[in-house]
């Protein structure tokens, strides 16, 4: 059941659920696209939100949440004609969070990406993982900490944990959303504030010559924020002040505020 789950992964602070509505609006799509159309009409959107928002009202302080949304299936079938919003069953984990947890840098192995159709759409955050866990039992080294996706025409794609970003003479660059790159909330935040303290940021294809290249790589989850790259398979990356100082002043302003 878990396999065709929705789910997203928030940040609580100090018992506020951060970027809740982005959380929100992402989750209901993909429940929509996977689940729907509801009998409810349009009267499912607020009927599920009210749900979720009382099942987390008894949580408090510091967490990180994930939200996982399934329904049973029946006997005869996978899919049911007729459904409310109401048959879909919730189930959520709270764990405490660690601060520091972003400030690790992190290790990434190249790999080729787990292809999706060209209909998969951006915003769908599904809980089949069993792909991603296989490729990394065979592409992970010793002391790697995550996969990099490269497409097939060997551009940079995402890691199975983050949205990844390439900078290059004080511009980013990230991969244009598709199936194989989430519509991530804090992706979305980076885009917005990064021209504040860099020159642009540009929604493009980035090959992987070019990424050997790479002044810097960071990825960026609701969980972990904004976290740092410094060895991607051989090619060790090296930070300069100067650019610490703008990134620790981007993360600061998509991650560290209450929002």
């Amino acid at each position: 059941m878990y396999g065709e789950s929705v789910f997203t992964t928030m940040r609580m602070i100090d018992g506020h659920l951060n970027d809740w509505n982005q959380h929100f609006n992402r989750l209901k799509n993909g429940v929509e696209f996977v689940y729907g159309p509801f009998t409810d009409q349009d009267e499912w959107v607020a009927l599920f939100k009210n749900r979720l928002e009382n099942l987390l009202a008894g949580e408090t302080g510091n967490k990180i949440i994930r939200m996982t949304i399934y329904r049973e299936q029946t006997v005869a079938s996978l899919k049911s004609l007729f459904l409310s919003s109401l048959d879909l069953k919730i189930h959520y984990s709270a764990r405490i969070h660690d601060p520091l947890a972003h400030e690790k840098m992190y290790k990434l192995r190249t790999c080729p990406a787990i292809l999706r159709p060209s209909w998969w759409p951006s915003y769908l955050k599904a809980g089949n993982y069993l792909e991603t866990i296989l490729a990394q039992k065979i592409c992970l080294k010793e002391n790697d900490d995550d996969l990099l996706f490269i497409s097939p025409q060997n551009t940079v794609l995402e890691s199975s944990i983050a949205n990844i970003f390439v900078v290059r003479h004080n511009r980013i660059y990230t991969a244009p959303l598709a199936a194989q790159v989430l519509d991530g909330v804090m992706r979305r935040k980076v885009i917005d504030s990064a021209p504040q303290y860099f020159s642009e940021i540009i929604e493009t294809e980035t090959s992987v010559e070019q990424l050997f290249k790479a002044d810097a790589v960071f990825g960026s989850n609701s969980v972990k924020g904004l976290f740092l790259v410094d060895r991607i398979d051989d090619y060790e990356i090296t930070y300069n002040e100067e650019f610490l100082d703008r990134f620790r002043l981007l993360r600061s302003r998509v991650f560290d505020e209450k929002t």
